[in-house]
Order: structure tokens, then sequence, then C-alpha cells
């Protein structure tokens, strides 16, 4: 059983689309919400100063945000996290919503995935 995948795109309310994401997705729906290297990619700093990138700084911005919140859902039980290696350092990074059925165990298929 597959659920729906939703890609995320990281601009300017990103996080606004993930909380609607989070609120309609059915157990075992996914959303893919980096292509790269997140570890890598989150730590870019780009200077308040420079004025031509203010659209790469305001996404990296909105990349933290998204990351942030995907874990603490993902630790409150709310997601499962994997990463399916898409080539050398190059990654897509899912969460997958699990719905909290109390006594039943919920069935995530993680066929060539790598848990995060």
């Amino acid at each position: 059983m597959t659920g729906e995948r939703t890609v995320l795109e990281i601009a300017s309310g990103a996080l606004g689309d993930y909380y609607d994401w989070l609120q309609g997705a059915a157990n075992g729906d996914v959303l893919v919400y980096w292509h790269g290297s997140l570890q890598y990619d989150r730590q870019v700093v780009i200077a308040e100063t420079d004025v031509m990138r203010t659209e790469d700084r305001e996404r990296i911005r909105s990349l933290n945000m998204v990351a942030d919140r995907v874990l603490k859902d993902a630790k409150s039980g709310s997601l499962s996290l994997t990463q399916l290696r898409l080539g050398e350092g190059i990654y897509e990074y899912r969460a997958t919503r699990r719905r909290q059925s109390f006594g039943v165990t919920p069935v995530v298929n993680h066929d060539n995935l790598v848990l995060a």
C-alpha cells in the first residue's frame, strides 16, 4: 500500500504548505521536502548585505524552518522520516504520514530507503 506522493516547494510560505499537507495527509502519504544534502544545505550562510542573493537566503531560511518542524513532528510520532539516495551525496528527503491508531501497528513501506 503506497500513499500519495507530494513534493513541497521550499520557498516563502513553505511552512504553511507543510502544515496544510500534514493536516490533510492520510496514513502512508509521502511528502518530499528536500532534494540534495540536507546536512550541508542547511549550513549555507549568505550575508544579509548580499542583496543579489536575497531569494537564496530566504529559501535557506524556509528550508531550516520546514526541516526543524518535520523533525519535531517525527519525534512526536506523526511522521516517519526516510531518505532515498539519488546519487553520490544527493538524497530525496521524505516524510511519511503516520496516523496514530492505538492497538494497531502502522505499516510503512521502506523499500529502497535509508532511515534518516
